[in-house]
């Protein structure tokens, strides 16, 4: 295999090209930049440099965010006691208050940390920090028979899966084309999010920023695994070719360009919250109000929502999880944001320090369940939009395959998370 070579594609009127390195001639003003580049892409400064970069994100996520989402917890349950207070006691109150009240204000409430960290994300993006990330990843990459490009969809998978299977239509190689998506799902989408930041909040208050770099690690470390793996089939098993990898230059962010990418990502976050989590919240709200004895709805237990729940109990009891743990985790197929509104009806609270607080007693989630939970929804069943995209761009045969290593994958991954955690935690 030839030597690969790195280019720093800068504003340049000679560059000199060096095997596994940064180098170029820059005119006298943009010096500065390259000393830049040769700090954030050096072997043993780069990554502690990232994680750093990472460790701050989410700290903020959680710092800034905690003043917002107050205010929204707080008009979330004022508005529920009006809406309770001008409608007589009936079905039709118990479905505004209980159901799409709680569930809808149970995933509105991490809109102001789901704004904050897509704003450094953006701002990470879009100055051409994250191309060096994707540089740094290259030799890892390489490692496993992939190139650095490949990687570059991947972080577009912290976003959504969908545009990020989309972009990884750029990979001129088709067997790493197809490897490439097929390692996608593993990325922690926006989706997820809502689902980290109430758990770790919940159970990790003290290590907050830790856990959720954490969980990102952990999806990429198995996608590489996971593709390393494939790369040794008869699927996948190729010589690489040579490749070259281009730097961007360092710019400011343009405010129009980093407003618009973070309203793009938000959009699709409250376009769910008025679609999909209305939907699945009026379906969680009418399981578990049915059946109804005498006109008088059965408890919790006796409903149609915990028969579902007990049905899954052989396969996820060795996670820890109890029935509403495994309703919730039904109801993320269609969108993982879906789980943390089906907490807010089954736990009778849409608020996040509520719910929060209900999650820590005695006799549900424990620090290594809600572990083991976390690890469960990174990894499982990727959302209905992800499977069809798939299916679009390389076929129902993977498609399939995704849904059925990923569930495996989740349950193997969970179960080791909850005994261990157990012992740990």
């Amino acid at each position: 295999m030839k030597q690969r070579v790195y280019i720093c594609n800068g504003d340049c009127a000679h560059c000199k090209f060096s095997p596994g390195s940064v180098y170029c001639n820059r005119p006298e003003e943009s010096r500065f930049a390259y000393r830049l580049d040769r700090i954030l892409t050096n072997r043993w400064l780069g990554f502690p440099i990232l994680l750093a970069v990472l460790f701050l994100v989410f700290e903020a996520s959680f710092a800034l965010g905690a003043y917002p989402q107050g205010w929204i917890d707080a008009g979330v349950q004022a508005f529920a006691a009006w809406v309770g207070r001008i409608l007589p006691p009936g079905w039709l109150s118990d479905l505004l208050t209980g159901g799409i009240i709680q569930g809808v204000g149970a995933v509105l409430s991490f809109l102001p940390n789901i704004f904050i960290i897509f704003f450094f994300l953006s701002l990470l993006e879009d100055s051409g920090y994250m191309a060096r990330a994707a540089f740094l990843m290259d030799k890892l990459m390489h490692a496993i028979g992939l190139h650095g490009n490949s990687f570059i969809p991947m972080l577009v998978g912290f976003g959504c899966n969908v545009p990020a299977i989309m972009a990884a239509r750029d990979i001129e190689n088709t067997k790493d084309r197809v490897l490439t998506m097929l390692m996608i799902p593993f990325m922690s989408c926006s989706a997820r999010l809502p689902v980290y930041l109430l758990l770790v909040a919940a159970f990790f208050p003290q290590h907050e920023a830790l856990v959720m770099i954490g969980l990102y690690a952990t999806g990429i470390l198995l996608s590489i695994l996971f593709a390393f793996i494939m790369k040794h089939t008869r699927w996948f098993r190729e010589e690489m070719s040579d490749d070259v990898f281009e730097l961007p230059s360092f710019c400011l962010p343009r405010s129009g360009e980093l407003w618009r990418h973070i309203w793009l990502r938000c959009q699709d976050y409250l376009q769910k919250i008025t679609t999909v989590i209305v939907a699945a919240s009026v379906a969680i709200w009418a399981l578990e109000y049915f059946p109804r004895h005498d006109g008088v709805p059965a408890a919790q237990e006796e409903s149609y929502l915990a028969e579902i729940g007990h049905w899954m109990e052989p396969a996820m009891a060795p996670l820890g999880f109890d029935w509403k743990m495994n309703v919730c985790i039904l109801t993320g197929l269609p969108a993982k944001e879906a789980i943390v509104s089906t907490m807010g009806i089954l736990y009778n609270d849409g608020t996040e320090e509520g719910l929060a607080s209900t999650l820590r007693q005695p006799g549900g989630f424990n620090p290594a369940v809600a572990l083991a939970f976390m690890l469960f929804v990174l990894l499982y069943f990727p959302c209905f939009a992800t499977i069809a995209c798939l299916r679009r761009e390389i076929g129902w045969g993977w498609a399939l395959f995704t849904v059925v290593h990923s569930l495996l994958l989740a349950w193997l991954v969970a179960f080791c998370a909850f005994h261990l955690g157990s012992l740990l935690l």
